[in-house]
């Protein structure tokens, strides 16, 4: 777990890094938190704060608008829907708020107060809810007399749970363990997975790939990464080797020094990340031959699978060769004069 701790850390900087990178000086938005897992019980009600902060130019007017949510069933990705029948969530518990703007000025943050009151009778249930925030920049200089306005929306998305306990629903199972059958030894082979959340509530993905090669007595181990997986939805998992994480520490212990060295050690580590994390594997340690298995454990479900790896090129190219020497003879002959009488 400390190395996902290290990893997580990580990736909630590159999150950050980008967004600086990226920023529009006319149009900055800020939103705190991004994502929220909220549990309530029937009968009762709490307190959600969003902090919206403007890092922009200009007085931003913004919309509050909510909506359902879904993910994309392979990376994760949030899908908008059109609206929301969720009535029980509002801004300072006035559902009269929703669709009403109110202005925001250059530096300013704003803490808004959202109510949750759930009636007795309320279903047990999860939901998935997006509060958009419809910012329209304000500028009062002569742009203004330009026809180009500058607008954006920004999502705070509440996975919420209804439910009389805290207790955790969700089951995640094996939907595909994708892997050829056969490779080449030169070539090496790709692998993914996908998984499925068929339990009642959203749950974080646990567990491992291994790679093993008999009578080789070294295993190639792959953490899964704990994404969210939303409850009825699939997820790939997303993995890196235990050899990345362990460069990943080193490069944490020695943040000191490459600091001290003058370099951009967030930056190094955020590139690290975006190039080790992955959700397609490649394996290739030189060169492969005989049976490779594969073991894929997520939570309590466990898939092996095998595949055979042999020089296929080299057997193809050593089987084509009498023909191509056939064929060789075969057009010398055609192409040989016959002799002068």
């Amino acid at each position: 777990m400390k190395r996902f701790l290290i990893l997580f850390l990580a990736l909630v900087f590159i999150f950050s890094f980008t967004k600086k990178t990226l920023a529009v000086s006319a149009l900055d938005l800020k939103i705190y938190p991004p994502v929220a897992y909220l549990s309530v019980k029937p009968g009762a009600g709490i307190n959600h704060q969003i902090k919206v902060k403007n890092d922009g130019l200009y007085t931003l007017e913004i919309t509050p608008v909510l909506v359902n949510f879904h993910g994309d069933d392979k990376t994760g990705l949030a899908i908008l829907e059109q609206k929301s029948d969720f009535l029980y969530l509002n801004l300072d518990g006035d559902a009269n708020k929703w669709g009403k703007s109110f202005l925001i000025k250059p530096g300013e943050e704003k803490p808004l107060n959202f109510v949750i009151a759930l009636p007795s009778e309320a279903e047990y249930r999860e939901y998935y809810l997006s509060i958009l925030f419809q910012a329209k920049q304000l500028s009062y200089s002569s742009v203004a007399t330009d026809n180009t306005v500058i607008s954006a929306v920004v999502a705070s998305n509440v996975i919420l749970l209804v439910s009389a306990d805290d207790q955790n629903r969700g089951e995640l199972s094996i939907e595909q363990f994708f892997l050829p059958k056969i490779a080449d030894s030169f070539m090496g082979f790709s692998f993914s997975a996908l998984v499925k959340n068929i339990g009642t509530n959203a749950k974080p993905i646990e567990g491992h790939i291994k790679v093993s090669h008999w009578p080789d007595q070294n295993v190639e181990t792959y953490e899964l990464y704990p994404d969210m997986v939303l409850a009825g939805n699939k997820r790939l998992v997303r993995a890196m080797s235990e050899e990345d994480l362990q460069t990943l520490e080193k490069m944490e212990e020695a943040k000191e020094v490459t600091i001290a060295n003058g370099e951009n050690y967030e930056a190094q580590k955020a590139s690290f990340i975006n190039e080790k994390l992955r959700s397609k594997f490649f394996y290739k340690k030189g060169f492969l031959i005989g049976a490779y298995d594969l073991e894929l454990k997520v939570g309590d479900d466990f898939l092996q699978k095998r595949i055979i790896v042999l020089p296929f090129s080299v057997l193809f190219i050593a089987l084509f060769l009498p023909f191509l020497y056939w064929l060789f003879l075969v057009f010398k002959k055609s192409f040989k004069k016959p002799p002068i009488d």
